[in-house]
């Protein structure tokens, strides 16, 4: 049997560490949302329809079957917070970027009720955490306007983005005005921001090729 040297050795051991911690943050990302899988036996809304996820430069690119941010949430009832549709980037670095819409008209809003509108789509990246059984967004942050909706495409810009571990298409129910948010994660006092209700769609890369820039 041949011996493999010093250098090898080290190339091997650091091929097998990157592999295990690319294999880690997945799993942990596939926990966030593991409670719900796609809508049960529902056609999927094409809006919502996920084929592919990638990186192009400085942005991160869903293309959807349908017309990207062409399906918002149903207005609320009034004195609700309603839901937050959108689209979700798990990263290879553990960070979740989404990019969504709501209802902007909230009880901490002051605003009337009969003039209620949906947001213009943006993006935040958000932490998630189980609170009494629930997969909550516990603090949202970094929050940019700096995103396209297009056709088919949704993309956000960010600033040398890790590769992409998936990219799910999601509804949150708000518990609490959204601007009223913890920027900060806390540990110790955790709030629920919104709640996960249902994932729609899901795309992992089929290989590592997949999470590379591509269009």
């Amino acid at each position: 049997m041949n011996k493999l040297t010093t250098t090898a050795r080290i190339a091997v051991i650091a091929a097998l560490a990157a592999s295990l911690a690319i294999s880690s943050v997945s799993s942990i990302a596939t926990q966030a949302f593991a409670e719900k899988g796609k809508t049960s036996d529902k056609k999927i809304d094409p809006n919502m329809d996920i084929k592919k996820a990638y990186r192009d430069g400085n942005n991160l690119v869903v293309k959807v079957k349908g017309v990207a941010g062409g399906t918002t949430p149903p207005e609320p009832p009034k004195g609700g917070f309603g839901h937050v549709y959108g689209y979700a980037f798990t990263l290879a670095d553990a960070s979740i970027w989404v990019l969504n819409a709501h209802w902007e008209c909230h009880p901490q809003s002051g605003c009337d009720p009969g003039q209620n509108v949906v947001s213009v789509w943006h993006a935040e990246k958000v932490t998630l955490d189980k609170i009494g059984g629930q997969t909550c967004v516990t603090s949202i942050f970094d929050e940019t306007l700096d995103v396209t909706t297009n056709g088919h495409i949704g993309s956000i810009h960010v600033l040398n983005p890790a590769k992409i571990v998936k990219a799910q298409s999601v509804d949150f129910q708000l518990n609490i005005h959204p601007d009223t948010a913890p920027e900060v994660r806390d540990p110790n006092n955790l709030t629920c921001v919104a709640y996960f209700v249902q994932q729609f769609d899901e795309w992992t890369p089929k290989s590592d090729d997949d999470r590379q820039e591509h269009d």
